[in-house]
């Protein structure tokens, strides 16, 4: 366990939730992230990721904001993230981390009380794998950008360590967290994200289980096998939708502090 990552026991956070919701302020809120670009590009690893990742996220998801091609565009979008979603699935089917990564998030919560994707989550699919598999990982990263997949950012920890890794195609991003185990049966993951103070490190806790296959979009893919235990440890009552929910809502999270990333540390 790292000095970053708090055990289960960990009392008061370093910062209180409230401070984890986002700015109010516009010119604050872009102030912010320009703060998190520069700590992501800070890192030497980051310094291949083209600036043309974090301008797609944007120009991508542009026609949004207009009405008359919103819903069309929406469609079209979604039905190209889960063909990308299918690719992914196929690179990492033939992979060393076959049968060793998971859903969880989103995606995960789409599936269990929808059973589809999340139409405002379309564009962002998270995955966990264990600490002990970084470089299973590596080797599958390699095969998902011969794939056509793009290197999008590496995030560190206080500490240096690589605790979230991305891929990013047609503009959507594929996360994947590292799942560090804290305590028996207690896996540990960091996220990061603008608070009120500016960017911030949270630390969350999960129950670490067994993984079992279920099939999504045309694939079969893994899960924890208690999904539903997951899901109430991130988002309470998770059959009911809450639109205002974020991700500083998360019930897992339980420490925070002021995000200042360690480059070339431990991978």
């Amino acid at each position: 366990m790292s000095l970053d990552t708090p055990g289960p026991t960990t009392g008061v956070p370093a910062l209180a939730r409230t401070e984890l919701a986002p700015p109010k302020r516009l010119r604050t809120t872009l102030r912010g992230k320009a703060a998190i670009y520069r700590k992501l590009w800070a890192v030497p690893e980051n310094r291949r990721v083209s600036p043309m990742i974090a301008l797609t996220r944007f120009t991508d998801r542009a026609p949004d904001v207009i009405p008359v091609v919103s819903d069309q565009y929406r469609r079209r979008r979604s039905a190209l993230f889960e063909r990308d979603l299918r690719l992914l699935n196929d690179v990492l089917a033939d992979s060393p981390l076959a049968g060793r990564y998971w859903i969880w998030g989103g995606m995960l919560l789409g599936w269990a009380r929808e059973g589809r994707l999340l139409p405002h989550d379309t564009g962002d699919a998270d995955f966990g794998f264990d600490a002990a598999d970084v470089a299973l990982f590596d080797q599958a990263e390699a095969q998902l950008l011969a794939a056509g997949f793009g290197r999008g950012f590496r995030f560190h920890s206080r500490a240096g360590v690589c605790t979230e890794r991305v891929v990013v195609r047609h503009g959507f991003k594929f996360e994947f967290f590292r799942m560090e185990e804290v305590a028996p049966r207690t896996h540990a993951f960091h996220v990061y994200g603008l608070g009120r103070i500016g960017p911030v490190e949270v630390v969350g806790h999960l129950p670490k289980q067994e993984l079992e296959p279920f099939d999504f979009l045309g694939r079969t893919w893994m899960k924890p096998r208690d999904h539903e235990l997951l899901l109430r440890t991130c988002y309470g009552d998770w059959r009911t939708p809450d639109p205002s929910w974020d991700w500083f809502d998360d019930l897992s999270l339980v420490s925070a502090r002021a995000w200042l990333p360690e480059a070339g540390g431990a991978v």
